[in-house]
């Protein structure tokens, strides 16, 4: 090989290893920047959380929804750190740590997700600490001026309750200064709002924590003209709420759950008798979530819940009145076919004999094959019994009915019973014989009266009791409670037309 070709050999290949060389330490960069890059992708989130003279117990991270909780993660404290992570952002909201066996705290998470909380298991709140954002802090110290407050308050009701027994002069004294406290506890959260932007979501919880306040002009009118005054509650009781926000479902119960429990009970509970009105107030609670999936979900939900088994079976009404308006006829999309399938089967047990409405007549046959019906019966009240003989429950609630009878009758009430498996009419006959059933027994041997949809007899036993009028006055009652039931209603009934006769002098 000539020099001069040698030469020119050497330059390609040295051109080439430099090259490589560049493109090598350009792979490195690289991958040098990917790797930092992909490092700091690697956590959505990062909550470091060291806790000093903390044991080696597993450390719980979860977060607040109303009266329901999730547990997100937990990871073993080592020389009192411990680290939460994850790929995906965490919404914002009120979250919890707990350190066995009982104790716990709050902190918030909102845009800034990788941040560092420090305390001490000697003292939790007292030693609490965060970096993050402005309001995170904010939020503890908040925790630290109510705990406080509640100490003393918890100190003053456990005095009141021992002076209740032993020096009750001292009470009007206790409750002023438990008032005091109170006033103070809503004077921090004012305090600290002007600390605050009215875009952050620790302004939004102190909002909701705030009293509810009526203008001089509304609350002289308490006495003067009252349905003003109580109208002014209703349309304004939520104004706290910031229904732009859906992070404020992400708080405990005492935050905004309570504030929509509190609301149902003043604003539609207390009106069971009046319940036409109560539902216009109810949609204009649902129309606040208009376009707010996750609130309507959560109100719905919630209102669902609340009436599905109430206390007050009035309030079933309300029940009956959401299925068909927010559930029936446009079908939520987060309702699955197996809630949806319940609801429809709900709705068909109870919307034919709702509480204070009028039941269906039944024209069914005794034993005999002679005709009966409810609204045939001439008495002051109405015990509606379904049953069927091979159901052990049903045999022992008749049995209990029986015992009461005769106090029944002397109170000019008549039983109703009425088998519900035309398929069982001879055992049905031996048993009304054989335990000596004096009252009217009913059976549908056709199955034409549809008693099954006017009376949700899906179930049994199911007992009715109805008044002269064939208005259900309550259900499900146990049988042995009957009589105590109608002594109780007419008792009711004696001291309203006293309160009547007294009001307009009769």
């Amino acid at each position: 090989m000539n020099l001069k070709k040698k030469e020119k050999n050497e330059k390609v290949v040295n051109k080439i290893k430099q090259y490589n060389t560049n493109n090598l330490q350009a792979v490195k960069c690289g991958l040098f920047l990917i790797f930092i890059f992909s490092s700091l992708l690697t956590f959505s989130y990062n909550i470091k959380v060291e806790i000093k003279n903390c044991p080696e117990y597993y450390i719980y991270f979860g977060k607040h929804r109303g009266p329901d909780f999730t547990v997100i993660d937990s990871v073993q404290a080592v020389n009192g750190l411990v680290e939460f992570s994850g790929k995906k952002n965490l919404e914002t909201g009120v979250y919890f740590i707990v350190i066995p066996p009982q104790t716990r705290f709050d902190f918030i998470i909102a845009d800034e997700q990788n941040f560092t909380l420090k305390t001490d298991t000697r003292n939790i709140l007292g030693e609490l600490i965060s970096n993050g954002e402005k309001q995170y802090q904010i939020f503890l110290d908040i925790q630290k001026d109510i705990a406080e407050i509640n100490k003393k308050r918890s100190q003053l009701e456990m005095e009141s309750e021992f002076y209740k027994m032993y020096q009750k002069d001292t009470i009007p004294y206790i409750t002023a200064k438990i008032d005091s406290l109170n006033q103070i506890q809503f004077d921090i959260y004012e305090t600290y709002k002007t600390k605050l932007d009215k875009s952050t979501f620790v302004y939004d919880i102190l909002s909701i924590l705030s009293p509810f306040h009526v203008p001089d002009s509304i609350a002289k009118l308490q006495y003067e003209e009252p349905a003003i005054h109580y109208r002014y509650y209703i349309d304004h009781y939520l104004d706290r709420i910031n229904f732009d926000n859906p992070s404020i479902l992400n708080t405990p119960e005492f935050v905004f759950h309570k504030l929509l429990a509190d609301y149902c009970y003043y604003f539609f509970d207390v009106r069971a008798n009046k319940l036409d009105d109560a539902y216009h107030d109810m949609d204009n609670l649902i129309a606040k979530t208009e376009n707010k999936p996750e609130f309507r979900q959560y109100i719905l939900s919630y209102l669902v819940s609340r009436y599905e088994k109430p206390q007050d079976l009035r309030l079933e009404s309300f029940l009956v009145y959401l299925y068909r308006n927010y559930f029936m006829i446009n079908r939520p999309d987060w309702v699955t076919d197996q809630a949806f399938d319940i609801m429809k089967l709900r709705i068909e047990s109870v919307q034919y004999n709702l509480v204070g409405s009028i039941g269906k007549n039944l024209v069914l046959n005794n034993q005999n094959g002679d005709s009966v019906s409810i609204y045939g019966l001439e008495s002051n009240y109405k015990v509606l019994f379904f049953w069927e003989p091979s159901c052990d429950i049903c045999t022992d609630a008749i049995l209990k009915l029986k015992e009461e009878y005769s106090d029944l009758e002397a109170h000019n009430v008549q039983v109703f019973a009425v088998c519900t498996n035309s398929n069982e009419i001879n055992d049905w006959k031996s048993f009304i014989n054989d335990k000596q059933l004096n009252w009217i027994n009913a059976i549908d041997i056709r199955n034409s009266s549809n008693f099954k949809i006017y009376y949700g007899t899906y179930k049994t036993p199911r007992l009715f009791i109805l008044d002269s009028n064939n208005k259900i006055l309550t259900k499900d009652v146990k049988p042995d409670y009957v009589y105590e039931y109608i002594k109780s209603y007419e008792e009711h009934l004696e001291k309203e037309r006293g309160r009547f006769d007294f009001m307009f002098g009769e």
